[in-house]
């Protein structure tokens, strides 16, 4: 019976982070390589927050150039723009490339009903390329960490039997 209740606890424990943190942001760019002067379309997936707010930072000389959110829940600010979240799944925004150069579109999200905020994973913008290169990403420790742990946990409490 123990060990059925240890097997159950653990199973808890690892789905806890995805339980307290399940609110995210995803961004797609309709091209990572622009030519000079094109519009490109940023679109922002949302998940999970009711009310909150996005804060995007766009590389050197790229404008921001509008979006699907009413004006007053857009703030734009030389190379950053705010946006003001109320229920969205999605919000779509278009900048304007400059000449030449590129860079990294960065942001942060805040879900403020949960008290919770992240980044957004940087997407990489080059007009005509420049600076573009395909990248993958690892996942962090943190999950290995949680298995070990609770490997340990689960092999420690066999033992004291």
């Amino acid at each position: 019976m123990r060990k059925v209740l240890t097997l159950f606890l653990c199973i808890c424990l690892a789905g806890l982070p995805t339980l307290a943190g399940a609110a995210d942001v995803e961004r797609t760019l309709s091209t990572p390589a622009p030519e000079d002067g094109s519009v490109v379309d940023v679109t922002l997936s949302i998940e999970e927050i009711a009310a909150g707010g996005v804060i995007e930072h766009l590389p050197p000389d790229f404008v921001f150039a509008g979006s699907t959110l009413p004006a007053d829940r857009v703030a734009a600010d030389k190379n950053q723009i705010c946006f003001a979240l109320l229920n969205e799944t999605s919000v779509t925004y278009q900048i304007v490339a400059p000449d030449k150069g590129g860079g990294e579109i960065t942001g942060e999200w805040y879900d403020f009903v949960n008290r919770l905020n992240g980044t957004i994973q940087a997407s990489r913008i080059g007009v005509d390329g420049a600076g573009v290169a395909t990248t993958t990403g690892a996942p962090g420790p943190a999950p290995a960490l949680i298995v070990a742990l609770l490997a340990g946990l689960i092999f420690s409490r066999g033992r004291r039997q």
